[in-house]
């Protein structure tokens, strides 16, 4: 009797462990230019500054306040980088899975996750790649790019202001 109350207890929690169980969610951002060459790169390094900052004004703790502010305003952050980079820029929203890679000396794992797209013109060059949640990514660089006005007036759009 008592192994069947003590293997009872063991079932029990290991269904209320599996139950409460949440994959943590990734959200990513991909940056393709047009092509590989030096002028394609630059503009990609222009949008990857521009991209940066936007996500950094809608990052949220909550996963689903940021998709959802990410959402909110992604027309807006499309008009936006096609007016600063001056070329045709395409921005998808949506699950992709990203095979077997390495970022910040951890692999990531083979799975599908919410992906932000920045294709600037057909999108055939190198692309980069970053993580920005749950962890916000870091970025190696010296150089300070502020396009806090042109961001937070997307914002303010959501806010009413």
């Amino acid at each position: 009797m008592r192994k069947f109350l003590i293997g009872g207890l063991i079932v029990l929690c290991l269904l209320i462990c599996f139950m409460n169980f949440n994959e943590a969610k990734e959200i990513r951002v991909r940056i393709i230019p047009n092509s590989d060459s030096s002028l394609d790169l630059r503009q990609k390094e222009k949008a990857k500054d521009i991209t940066i900052c936007y996500l950094r004004e809608a990052y949220s703790e909550d996963y689903e306040t940021y998709l959802s502010n990410m959402k909110k305003t992604l027309s807006d952050f499309e008009k936006l980088l096609t007016k600063q980079l001056q070329d045709s820029v395409k921005l998808e929203l949506g699950n992709h899975t990203l095979y077997n890679k390495t970022y910040n000396n951890s692999a990531v794992k083979n799975t599908g996750e919410m992906t932000l797209y920045v294709i600037i013109g057909e999108g055939k060059g190198s692309n980069w790649w970053g993580t920005v949640y749950p962890e916000f990514l870091e970025v190696n660089s010296s150089e300070e790019v502020k396009y806090e006005s042109l961001i937070l007036s997307i914002f303010n759009k959501i806010k009413g202001e």
